[in-house]
């Protein structure tokens, strides 16, 4: 449909009781309808009253009967649909010819232009409005935008000739500049029009809707992100709520800029968990959403990683045998040893992981380990989660079995090529031992001693590299290759390892934006130590120093957040990325913490339909917030959002007992809460 004018036979503004002929022009005259309206001047809202009602007649006469400024409207329709068109004017009525006359003879173009950046925006764009007046003119300026049914102000008459208007709902948007000089006394001397279109923005779709954590268990943290289509120059919003196996839902998180949600949950069972994503400017409920399924397991499967002995098959009545189980999964496991053979035992469930064995008779012996978690629940005869057996000769001899007791070596670690190193051996039981020892260097044999009473050895490495050292014991009347064994492991070095013994920091509480954090770092062989400071804030890596030779660092934060200092140490000669390598974390903060929250209220006693106002003060912060939530019959409600509004009005409309909480935090605190308050008060009849 091509646009549509309003034109008069007569030049506004005109008499009373004077006939004017009003006429639209379109181009598409053939097939429309017209229908032309008053808009007539009276309190509030313009009162529309038909001039003339839907025909094939283009024009109309009009004859107002009283002065003032009406709005003249003319509604167009296709013969063939209802689909309405309309226009406006505005027509000014005076009382007499001379006020006519002088109106017209002072009648001229206040405003010269009207300068907008563009024509086309997205929805939720801001456009700049810039008018250019009269030169030498003192003016004054109103905007109005076109609403549903009629002009609407956006701000009254001022000398401010700038606008800057946001777009909130699209379509054509028409604005309208009325203009006036300064000591006029007319509603408006001048007008014109400025018309852009606003579009919306491109959909939104959820792309991806992943959990982050490992395992999801009963009362450990569940992380699930959400990812979207669109780039980081638009405002989204994320709303989850989850949806338990019984169909109850809850709204754990309400519309915010966050896409990343973490909670636990304190029963297993499978779960649903809801999203719904918004533009910030969008006016719909959503404009996507989507759901992950979860289950909930009340711990990690269990299994037997190993089940093993101290003493190697056969042993002798009345050794005292070792039995330990390493497990993997469950939260409260339960262990349960079962004998049999000869003389059986049965320890029933217990917690202990080793299982202590003192074979009362001779024979073959099969030992059962049964392992369950507290929670689990038999499953007809099966009574565990996993089982392992070991099978056990006993034999009856008096001697008592060879145990190696310790392996005591020349040093703990920090081995260097061609310094010598000794191993020593106590070992107990048996008639007479005798001991061997076997060197290997990168899984091949380098070294062995034939077995002899000697139970030490000194071993110097010639060379760098990994070395294994396998300690074997032989009693003298024994027919094995060795009655017990053990290994020891070596990592020789050309230098000797650097060594992070401490890193110190300043003795601070609380590290604010501006303080200096003083690391101080305290090694080893000092003189031929290199020393890297990796800072990161909140996990980004902001500054990496390279191996220097200072053992001090100092850092005076710019901003706030968690603070982290890897510090790794290596040797001169080192030729490994380093040797030792420690970590220090610090927060800080833009203030201090919001402490020492107090709800005040002035009134000594609380009526029903009586107002009572809560103030509220806490210490420190930074711009704090408050949020506050009031209970009624045992249910909490938010009744004020965040805000740096400090007080709270409440008008009871019951008598009982009511409790009100207060939760407060610095503005730019990304916490639910730093300090909270509550009072318990009662409402009187």
């Amino acid at each position: 449909m091509s646009e549509l004018l309003i034109s008069f036979d007569k030049e506004s503004p005109s008499l009373i009781d004077e006939k004017i002929k009003i006429k639209a022009i379109t181009e598409d005259k053939a097939s429309l309808e017209y229908k032309f309206l008053e808009g007539t001047p009276g309190e509030g809202n313009l009162v529309w009253k038909p001039i003339q009602d839907f025909s094939n007649k283009n024009e109309c006469e009009w004859k107002p009967i009283k002065p003032g400024e009406y709005m003249i409207m003319v509604q167009t329709k296709d013969k063939k649909s209802n689909t309405l068109k309309n226009a406006k004017a505005r027509y000014k009525i005076k009382t007499s010819k001379e006020e006519i006359s002088s109106i017209k003879e002072n009648k001229d173009k206040l405003i010269t232009k009207i300068i907008t950046e563009k024509d086309s925006l997205i929805l939720g764009e801001k456009i700049n409005i810039e008018v250019i007046g009269k030169e030498g003119e003192e003016l004054l300026y109103r905007y109005l935008i076109m609403g549903s049914h009629d002009w609407e102000i956006i701000k009254d008459y001022s000398t401010e000739n700038k606008l800057t208007y946001t777009t909130i709902e699209n379509g054509t948007i028409e604005i309208l500049v009325e203009c006036k000089r300064l000591a006029s006394e007319e509603n408006v001397e001048d007008f014109e029009r400025v018309t852009f279109k606003v579009m919306n923005q491109p959909k939104i779709e959820i792309e991806s809707f992943e959990c982050l954590s490992e395992n999801i268990l009963v009362d450990e943290e569940l992380i699930f992100k959400v990812g979207v289509n669109c780039d980081k120059t638009r405002t989204i919003l994320y709303k989850f709520i989850k949806i338990d196996s019984n169909g109850r839902a809850a709204c754990i998180q309400d519309y915010s800029t966050n896409n990343i949600i973490s909670f636990s949950e304190g029963t297993k069972g499978e779960y649903k968990l809801l999203c719904y994503v918004k533009d910030l400017f969008s006016n719909k409920r959503f404009d996507d959403r989507a759901y992950i399924m979860y289950k909930v397991k009340p711990y990690n499967e269990i299994r037997i990683r190993k089940f093993s002995s101290d003493l190697n098959d056969p042993q002798v009545v009345g050794t005292k045998i070792n039995f330990r189980a390493s497990v993997n999964g469950g939260k409260e496991v339960l262990y349960r040893y079962i004998v049999e053979g000869p003389v059986a035992e049965d320890t029933g469930y217990i917690r202990s992981k080793l299982f202590t064995w003192e074979p009362k008779a001779e024979g073959e012996y099969k030992i059962i380990l049964k392992v369950k978690d507290i929670s689990f629940e038999a499953n007809g005869e099966k009574d565990y989660e996993d089982i392992k057996e070991i099978f056990f000769k006993i034999e009856k001899k008096a001697e008592k079995p060879v145990r190696i007791v310790d392996i005591i070596t020349s040093k703990a670690n920090g081995y260097i090529k061609n310094e010598p190193i000794n191993i020593k051996i106590k070992a107990e039981g048996g008639t007479e031992l005798k001991y061997s020892f076997i060197v290997y260097k990168d899984g091949v044999e380098k070294e062995r001693t034939d077995y002899g009473l000697t139970n030490w050895i000194n071993f110097t490495p010639e060379e760098s590299g990994e070395y294994e050292l396998e300690v074997r014991v032989l009693d003298k009347y024994s027919d094995k290759e060795f009655d017990v064994h053990n290994f020891i492991y070596f990592k020789v070095r050309d230098y000797q390892l650097a060594e992070i013994d401490y890193v110190l920091l300043s003795q601070k509480e609380i590290y604010l934006v501006g303080d200096t954090i003083d690391i101080e770092t305290i090694v080893q062989n000092t003189k031929n130590v290199l020393l890297r400071y990796v800072t990161k804030i909140n996990g980004h890596e902001v500054e990496d120093t390279g191996f220097l030779k200072n053992k001090r660092f100092k850092v005076k934060p710019k901003a706030p957040g968690k603070y982290t200092f890897e510090i790794y140490a290596k040797n001169v000669l080192c030729t490994e990325e380093y040797d030792v390598k420690k970590e220090v974390s610090v927060y800080v903060h833009d203030a201090i913490p919001v402490t020492n929250t107090k709800i005040n209220i002035k009134e000594k006693e609380i009526k029903v339909n009586q107002e009572i106002t809560f103030e509220v003060t806490s210490e420190g912060g930074r711009d704090v917030c408050y949020e506050f939530y009031i209970m009624e019959k045992g249910t909490w409600v938010r009744v004020q959002s965040y805000s740096k509004k400090s007080y709270y009005t409440f008008l009871p409309f019951s008598t009982g007992k009511y409790r009100i909480l207060v939760l407060s935090k610095s503005y730019y605190k990304k916490v639910n809460y730093e300090d909270y308050t509550s009072l318990e008060f009662e409402v009187k009849p």
